[in-house]
């Protein structure tokens, strides 16, 4: 199953300050360069980086297996492991070659369609206040999403720039203390949620998975584990999705309790 392009931006996010990241297609799956060498692999939402022997010191303790059939076995990261994941990189970069770049011939440009990019409207030197990501979105979803947010966890987000070329742009994150809560992600019209969870609360969820939406159920169903607990993408266009995505977070902190007026 082909790694989900959001799990690849937030990889690409945990490198960020490292030097210039980005990330391209390949066969599928996702490769993450760094300063425009090869250094991360993302195969089945699983980060990977080549047993290289600058790594075995810092990762011997890591688990090792193929990224895909027929090839040599890579460490498997923990993208919750910042420093590790952000120090592999940085290693891997300092030992591993550009690559040869092929000559390409020249083609007509293409014509622009449809609505100028995200991060193109708002690039990274220029931060979007609120009401700017609200009139992009322009949905009723994404307010109730907020203010539930607001009144639930008594939290503001905070706008940050992600460099990762597979959403790059300004994006909303949520956090409880040094808990994340959710990432929301700027689309014409609508947004997507991106909640991760535990193994733990992974279990307690496949436990109420039926009294979830059809469409969340399915989705479910389609993201592979990683470390035991899931990384869940939820497109929310419709109210539904949004009850689904509030359950999400309910399951991952409790919500602030109110003070008597």
């Amino acid at each position: 199953m082909a790694s989900n392009p959001d799990f690849v931006n937030y990889i690409c996010e945990q490198l960020e300050d490292l030097g210039a990241v980005r990330s391209r297609k390949m066969f599928g799956e996702y490769m993450v360069y760094l300063n425009d060498k090869p250094v991360i692999i993302i195969c089945d939402d699983r980060p990977m980086v080549k047993m290289l022997p600058c790594l075995e010191e810092l990762l011997r303790d890591r688990p090792a297996a193929p990224p895909y059939e027929g090839a040599k076995d890579h460490y498997l990261l923990d993208p919750d492991d910042r420093d590790t994941l952000r120090e592999a990189a940085r290693r891997a970069e300092e030992v591993t070659p550009l690559p040869k770049k092929r000559s390409r011939k020249k083609k007509d440009a293409a014509p622009a369609e449809g609505l100028v990019p995200w991060d193109a409207a708002w690039p990274a030197h220029r931060k979007p206040e609120p009401e700017d990501i609200d009139r992009w979105v322009d949905s009723p979803l994404f307010a109730a999403m907020q203010a539930w947010l607001a009144e639930t966890y008594q939290i503001s987000p905070s706008v940050e720039f992600s460099k990762c070329s597979m959403d790059r742009g300004w994006n909303l994150k949520y956090k409880k203390g040094s808990k994340s809560l959710c990432v929301l992600y700027v689309r014409p019209g609508w947004f997507t949620a991106l909640v991760t969870l535990g193994g733990k609360q992974a279990a307690g969820l496949e436990a109420q998975l039926s009294t979830f939406s059809d469409s969340f159920r399915r989705l479910y169903e389609k993201t592979p584990p990683f470390n035991g607990g899931k990384w869940l993408v939820v497109d929310v266009k419709e109210p539904e999705q949004l009850k689904d995505v509030q359950r999400l977070i309910l399951m991952k902190a409790k919500p602030v309790k109110q003070q008597d007026a």
